[in-house]
């Protein structure tokens, strides 16, 4: 996996940043860096690439990307098309493995915290009483000294150590290496995600990266270890998902809107990847909230 390096700006008066960003849209391309990172979306939505992951984000949502892993995310395309409020926006926090010391993460204290950040490699999702009471932690030390910053950072860490409630993302740990594959990837995915409701031609795609039909399939497969019609299933079956959730559109109307042409394929897609049918999804959803 070769996604660009980002330097971030951590000096050695710096041990960890603590921001918060807000932009019309995100314009870091699909990249890496060595500090482990925590994300707190706090405005807007899209789509996330955390490895070989790609699924929706939406506001509220946290998550752990470790060191190297190459991530994305994309603003959702409204966010370029018109002038929207709230803008998206993130809290982010990063650290590297040194920054409190070369052996600090090896004093037996911090054993939970280590093997916490082993699993981070492949990304984590938080949800449920660990994310609320995460994102509250974070927002109420946004604008706190830095030394409270630093100690709320153990705080959430031995939360997250501490939680059941957290997802691994990324079928596989990834690591980057260089720009020009951080370019070529970033050209692929943007073209995927802006362009997934319509047929997604691979010979069209293949030529925007300067590569021939079977180069680029061999090429997008050893990246992601999927196939390309693998990893687009994925992202229609995801934004089929976000529909079912969040919209009173019929099933019929969904498998057009996420780039299906029938619904029998698009019904065996989605039970292929959520071992369900989209009724039943659905079904799940209401029942979750009513019980809320």
């Amino acid at each position: 996996m070769k996604p660009i390096l980002q330097r971030l700006p951590l000096s050695k008066s710096l041990s960890f940043i603590y921001e918060r960003y807000e932009s019309p849209y995100f314009e870091t391309p699909w990249h890496y860096h060595e500090e482990f990172e925590i994300v707190l979306c706090d405005g807007g939505y899209g789509k996330k690439v955390i490895g070989n992951h790609t699924s929706e984000y939406n506001e509220g949502d946290l998550i752990l990307i470790g060191g190297k892993l190459p991530h994305w995310f994309s603003a959702d395309e409204i966010f370029y098309t018109k002038e929207t409020f709230p803008l998206p926006a993130s809290i982010v926090i990063q650290f590297r493995l040194d920054s409190f010391g070369e052996s600090f993460f090896d004093l037996v204290e911090m054993t939970p915290v280590k093997s916490l950040l082993e699993k981070a490699k492949f990304g984590l999702q938080f949800y449920g009483n660990t994310k609320e009471q995460i994102n509250k932690v974070i927002k109420e030390n946004m604008h706190k000294t830095s030394l409270e910053k630093f100690l709320s950072l153990f705080e959430i860490l031995q939360l997250m150590a501490e939680s059941k409630e957290q997802q691994p993302l990324s079928e596989i740990g990834m690591e980057g290496i260089s720009k020009k594959d951080s370019e070529r990837m970033s050209i692929i995915f943007d073209q995927i995600l802006k362009n997934f409701k319509e047929p997604v031609s691979v010979e069209e795609l293949a030529q925007k990266v300067n590569l021939s039909k079977a180069a680029f399939c061999r090429y997008f497969k050893a990246r992601t270890q999927k196939t390309f019609v693998e990893y687009l299933m994925q992202v229609r079956i995801n934004h089929a998902c976000k529909l079912l959730k969040e919209t009173e559109m019929s099933v019929l109307e969904i498998c057009y809107e996420s780039g299906f042409n029938n619904l029998s394929n698009f019904n065996r897609q989605f039970l292929k990847l959520t071992k369900q049918n989209p009724k039943a999804f659905r079904k799940k959803q209401d029942t979750s909230v009513s019980t809320n």
